[in-house]
């Protein structure tokens, strides 16, 4: 279990249950097949903890894909080592103790144990809850679409040939990997996104919303302003599907006769490359500039990421079209970050792998913010940066620093706080499914676009996210109703 770093107690109701259960069962084949079963379930667990810091939920659920799942192998070798010996210890030893409990303890006290143990894991965001959650989830079925809009009071919900958008300004959206804002507390480590920070406006304490806490979920809500929560048992939810009937941001840019672009290392990466094509934006990563770029983990190092924003800029403002330009890092990705020995010339090594890639993100932001800047380009340009999703994994001395203090997502943006309205006229008020009304409104597009958030009640004191838990069965019929073929 210390091969591990949670706490033991969490997963250990779990544990006493299996062993309870083995030590109820006679038959040494059936014995065996109760642990395994059990063991399996009590590794999936961990692992869940292990990532996101809870039990099993939809996020892990819908990670548990062929593609995924080798992805997550390659870059957690070492986790996937300590699993496989943690998953045949369990086996050996709750197999072992079972025969022991079964001689030595009484039948009816064993019994006791296992209600008692079973009762101890009922309580909120407990695994009961969770496996509850992911049931409305998945359970939830395909339906009419404006029924499905009607079930969250959405009735005047303008639809998509009913769109009107003139233009604003252009449009930059960065989405770093990973980088919360505790990593704006090491200021040896990014002293360009503090200068940001002091330069232009920082809206902080951005909590991390159910169904946007992973990378692709993430996109998907600030680009829909709807969570990632997606009826149906399939762990990749929008395979069958090529677009989706919700007004999503690029609908109302491309109302506007915007050109959109997503820069990303690999479309491969987490699915994120077919969710994006749902949206009809231009997918640009290695594939376009095929041998131009050094091999790196899911296609391009981040330094590479934002020189081919720069040349992306380059391209779209030399046309008389506005654009939008989205761009995902990748190389401060859990559990340690993808190492790019040419950053060595201008960041000093470090004894965490993760501290000298956080300080090369820091660096080739600033030089990308740097160009805009020295273009004229920010004159009529906004720009929002905020991370994709806290940090995933334990046990690493970065996440033994940011849990030193609550953790948050963050936003910054030169657009004017005015534009941005209520969303910023209240601290401590934004969350992951504001942002597309955000991005609109800090561009000054003009739009009939409606999106969830228009529909909620944002005064002082709301919680949004309590809310989105108590309506997550008609957000997952709202996004499966919504797609299409």
């Amino acid at each position: 279990m210390m091969f591990f770093p949670i706490n033991v107690w969490i997963v250990m109701p779990l544990v006493i249950i299996t062993l309870m259960l083995a030590s109820l069962v006679k038959a040494k084949k059936a014995k065996l097949i109760c642990i395994v079963i059990m063991t399996v379930f009590i590794v999936m667990e961990i692992i869940s903890i292990y990532f996101s810091g809870g039990f099993i939920d939809y996020q892990f659920f819908v990670n548990l894909n062929i593609n995924d799942i080798w992805e997550g192998l390659l870059i957690f070798k070492l986790q996937a080592l300590l699993t496989v010996v943690v998953f045949f210890s369990f086996i050996f030893l709750l197999t072992k103790l079972s025969v022991i409990c079964q001689n030595k303890i009484n039948v009816q006290i064993r019994l006791m144990i296992l209600v008692i143990m079973a009762m101890s894991l009922n309580y909120h965001h407990g695994p009961f809850d969770k496996l509850t959650e992911l049931y409305q989830v998945t359970s939830a079925s395909k339906q009419d679409f404006s029924q499905a809009l009607a079930t969250l009071k959405m009735q005047d919900y303008p639809h998509k040939d009913q769109l009107s958008a003139s233009k604003g300004k252009n449009i930059i959206v960065i989405s770093l990997e990973s980088f919360e804002q505790g990593f704006l507390d090491f200021n040896q480590l990014t002293p360009n996104l503090n200068q940001l920070r002091q330069k232009y406006d920082f809206y902080g304490d951005i909590p991390m919303g159910k169904g946007s806490s992973w990378t692709t979920a993430s996109m998907y809500t600030y680009m829909t302003g709807i969570p990632f929560l997606v009826g149906g048992i399939r762990t990749m939810p929008f395979a069958p599907y090529s677009q989706t009937q919700l007004v999503t941001l690029p609908d109302v840019l491309h109302k506007a006769d915007y050109q959109t672009r997503y820069i990303i290392g690999g479309p491969t990466f987490a699915g994120i490359g077919h969710v994006i094509s749902m949206f009809g934006v231009d997918i640009i990563s290695e594939a376009n500039y095929p041998g131009q770029y050094p091999q790196a983990p899911f296609g391009l190092y981040d330094k590479d990421i934002f020189a081919i924003a720069k040349r992306q800029i380059n391209e779209l403002s030399d046309s008389d079209k506005p654009f939008a330009l989205f761009i995902s890092t990748i190389s401060t990705h859990a559990p340690s970050g993808f190492y790019d020995q040419r950053m060595e010339k201008v960041i000093d090594k470090r004894d965490d792998n993760m501290e000298f890639v956080a300080a090369s993100l820091d660096y080739n932001l600033g030089q990308f913010m740097d160009y805009l800047e020295k273009k004229g380009l920010l004159e009529n340009t906004v720009f929002y940066i905020f991370p994709d999703h806290l940090m995933m994994g334990a046990g690493t001395p970065t996440i033994a620093k940011l849990s030193e203090k609550p953790r948050s997502l963050y936003l910054i943006t030169n657009a004017n706080k005015s534009d941005l309205g209520q969303y910023a006229a209240t601290p401590n008020n934004i969350y992951q499914l504001d942002m597309p009304r955000i991005i609109i409104n800090g561009a000054d597009v003009k739009s009939n676009a409606k999106f969830w958030t228009d529909y909620l009640n944002i005064e002082k004191g709301n919680n949004r996210a309590e809310y989105v838990e108590q309506v997550l069965t008609n957000l997952a019929t709202l996004n499966r109703s919504a797609a299409l073929p």
